[in-house]
């Protein structure tokens, strides 16, 4: 298993690593495998999102509801007994900054920026220059230099769309 940079990142900065288990060890391969099966069949399954924070909310309300019920090899419930394992848990660092995917890129004559089929604009100043892309999460931050910044909420869907910031110098490219 290779850990992608994001997550080779996010272990250096809590101090742990990723590690796979040995090729053929079933008893692991199970263990791992299992809540995925568990969560695709049972929570994924005919749902629909309406955006991230949605997904969120329902998978949190989800876990909860699960976590709530008895299990019978526990002889508890899994809420009650994972707040009586952790005790205490290790403090974790008092900033973790944003992880974000970076992308170098070249404004397009139309004034946007592509990035996973989705086009973001920015002003038509910047036609033709270099700009380095942060991609996170929930947002796209568009960067000419350390003064010139431009941030969209992130789009995920539908592809080869164009977004564009309003009241903005951008100029309306043509469909």
């Amino acid at each position: 298993m290779i850990p992608v940079p994001e997550m080779e990142a996010f272990a250096d900065r809590l101090g742990f690593r990723f590690v796979a288990h040995e090729r053929g060890d079933a008893n692991r391969s199970a263990r791992v495998e299992r809540p995925f099966f568990f969560i695709e069949n049972n929570f994924l399954a005919g749902r629909a999102f309406a955006s991230w924070e949605d997904l969120n909310r329902q998978a949190r309300q989800w876990c909860d509801k699960v976590n709530a019920t008895y299990k019978k090899h526990l002889r508890a419930r899994a809420a009650r007994t994972v707040r009586h394992r952790v005790a205490a848990p290790e403090p974790l660092p008092a900033w973790i900054p944003e992880v974000y995917r970076l992308h170098q890129r070249t404004v397009d004559v139309e004034g946007y920026v592509s990035v996973n089929s989705i086009r973001y604009s920015v002003p038509i100043s910047w036609i033709g220059r270099r700009v380095e892309v942060r991609e996170t999460r929930d947002k796209i931050d568009i960067e000419l230099d350390a003064r010139h910044i431009v941030t969209h909420d992130r789009a995920l869907t539908p592809l080869h769309q164009r977004v564009m910031l309003v009241d903005t110098d951008h100029r309306v490219g043509r469909a």
